[in-house]
């Protein structure tokens, strides 16, 4: 088993290699692939990184410990598809009317904000540093078990590492999408196949057969209330298990988190013109991501903690396609973060204010440079500080989620002020740092012990914080609404509204979308879904019991997951989310008028740290 997973990592490196020494014979910018990277392979890898970025290996574990009620989170897939269509087409318009290179500077520009760009920078490279080498440990781990230890997990991170290396640093930003690409479709071929393997050809009872086995007490294709009276994890145990309807609805923004994460919005930024984001938000994150997640996962699960040997059994190379599968889903996420974040960086602080003034080929030896160092600190942290990395880089998916106030703002609202963002951005960070396990430890390490665990009362940290963001955001603009900044702000509104406005032909067709939306997501992930622990088997207006032969709750999982396409589908095609046209755009500066023109000048703190390097090298 070991010579034939080392062979296909193997092959998979050299696809890599092929991919990478293409994009560099074409010329395509390193930094950013021309800000013009293929439709299809946008779509493609931006589906690959929000099946992957949440880590498919904890929440295939998830789903065999906890059952259904554990994988009803993944349609947070369709609720990541509908964030996605509504911020990425006007963040794509607004980079090409302004000439905004990367989320931070949008932001950054928009809001006439230092803190905002900071802010989006740090975010950057928690997705790139620990939140990647927590996965990557991960992957390395399971290739250390698959081969019984003959390839030890931190020789492996190395290895895996410098993979994921060799085409960022040959062929830039284009050549890593290209190559996130072919993985997310190996991804899914991998997922279908293996879950057919295992139900055709074993003969231990499977998902339809027996269910998902779950230790006792937990509800295994049950939710366990709408929500539960628990000081959270690490101080009481909930009944039943952990995810109830508030836990699962607020589980579900961690997958919103991908899609507003630094790296996905780089992606779409860059991304050409055209259908990619429609059709990819419909078919292939909503659609096949949550398809895969739902309906496939479980029969996976059912068998986890055999299946390898089960499916070694039967066929040697199932068992190394299975390592596989974790491996390919791993490298995926952890790429795709420590690339973008990388040249995120790069492109916001190195080649501006570090090193300015550089040819093109210097930018791109600096970028090269910059992917070396975030590569080394990549498997630097995953082979020997893998409790970090997961401490730390539990707080970047829920981070993520409290920029969305900032970003509607930047896309639809325009009477959101700078000072309510940051305010509310405060908050929302500091609620959920105070709710994961950072917080805890160092909070009860130095002062006292706190009345909560993570995630109290079962609801995500991702959730506490955004509704205090959201809060005080709202409460804060209406004192800023009319503040400094508001008329800069209105030009980029104003265009959006000449030229790019939604649909005003049908507004009563809009209000029933946004109407629907919410009564499904109320039903589909909410408190209605405590209705699909025994909708389909003990019907609500009768006391007759059906022989459906299959859980409720996994049935309703289907059917709001097929409703929730739909959703999806109208928003990008009827509500004209989804493409973005080539037509030539009129430059606009919505920069702050009171602001100096004048040359890019390095900001105090990053002046002030090159001064202290350089005079101590004279």
């Amino acid at each position: 088993m070991t010579l034939s997973l080392v062979a296909a990592l193997g092959l998979m490196a050299a696809c890599a290699l092929y991919l990478a020494a293409l994009t560099a014979r074409a010329g395509a910018g390193l930094v950013d692939g021309g800000a013009d990277l293929p439709g299809w392979a946008a779509m493609f890898a931006g589906a690959g990184v929000m099946v992957a970025g949440v880590g498919l290996a904890d929440h295939l574990a998830l789903v065999a410990r906890f059952g259904l009620q554990a994988a009803h989170p993944a349609m947070g897939l369709v609720l990541a598809a509908m964030a996605g269509l509504i911020v990425q087409k006007r963040l794509w318009i607004a980079a090409r009317l302004a000439g905004l290179a990367s989320p931070g500077e949008a932001l950054g520009r928009y809001y006439g904000s230092v803190t905002l760009r900071i802010a989006m920078l740090t975010l950057a490279i928690l997705f790139a540093l620990p939140w990647s080498a927590h996965l990557l440990s991960g992957t390395a781990q399971a290739v250390e078990a698959a081969t019984g230890g003959a390839v030890a997990r931190a020789p492996a991170v190395w290895v895996l590492a410098f993979f994921l290396f060799l085409p960022a640093v040959i062929g830039g930003w284009r050549a890593t999408v290209l190559f996130l690409a072919m993985q997310a479709v190996l991804l899914a071929m991998l997922i279908v196949a293996l879950a057919a393997l295992a139900e055709g050809t074993l003969a231990t009872p499977g998902f339809l057969d027996a269910g998902i086995p779950v230790a006792e007490g937990i509800l295994r294709d049950m939710i366990p209330g709408v929500i539960q009276n628990s000081a959270g994890i690490g101080k009481q145990t909930a009944q039943g298990g952990i995810f109830s309807a508030m836990a699962i609805i607020s589980t579900a923004l961690v997958f919103t988190g991908v899609a507003l994460s630094p790296g996905m919005l780089y992606l779409a930024q860059t991304t050409a013109a055209g259908r990619s984001k429609g059709f990819g938000a419909v078919w292939l994150v909503a659609g096949l991501g949550g398809g895969l997640m739902l309906v496939l996962l479980p029969f996976l699960a059912a068998r986890l903690p055999f299946l390898p040997e089960a499916l070694g059994a039967v066929e040697p190379l199932a068992a190394v396609g299975f390592t596989f599968l974790l491996v390919t889903a791993g490298q995926l996420a952890a790429g795709f973060f420590t690339t973008s974040g990388t040249l995120i960086v790069t492109r916001e602080v190195i080649l501006p204010f570090i090193v300015p003034g550089l040819s093109p080929r210097g930018q791109r030896l600096a970028a090269r440079i910059a992917l070396a160092l975030a590569y080394a600190a990549l498997a630097t942290l995953a082979a020997f500080a893998p409790r970090f990395s997961a401490v730390f880089g539990g707080l970047a998916l829920p981070f993520a989620v409290q920029l969305l106030p900032a970003l509607i703002g930047l896309c639809f609202i325009r009477w959101i002020s700078r000072a309510a963002v940051i305010a509310g951005l405060v908050f929302g960070l500091l609620l959920v740092t105070f709710t994961e396990p950072l917080g805890l430890i160092l909070f009860e390490g130095l002062f006292l012990d706190l009345p909560w665990g993570r995630w109290p009362l079962t609801i995500h940290s991702a959730a506490w914080g955004l509704a205090f963001n959201l809060g005080v955001v709202l409460l804060a603009s209406v004192f800023t609404a009319r503040g400094a900044g508001r008329a800069h702000r209105d030009r980029l509104h104003d265009e959006f509204a000449a030229r790019w406005a939604l649909p005003e032909s049908r507004p009563n067709a809009r209000t029933a979308l946004w109407s629907l939306t919410l009564i499904w997501a109320f039903f589909a992930m909410g408190p209605g879904a405590i209705l699909g622990n025994s909708f389909f088997s003990r019907p609500v207006f009768t006391e007759a019991e059906t022989a459906l032969g299959l859980p409720s709750l996994w049935v309703w999982q289907i059917l709001f997951w097929l409703i929730g396409c739909a959703l999806v589908w109208w928003l990008a095609h009827r509500a004209h989310l989804g493409q973005t046209s080539s037509d030539p755009l009129r430059r606009i500066d919505f920069r702050d008028p009171a602001q100096v023109p004048g040359p890019a000048r390095a900001p105090d703190w990053i002046a002030a740290g090159l001064a202290r390097v350089t005079q101590r090298a004279r």
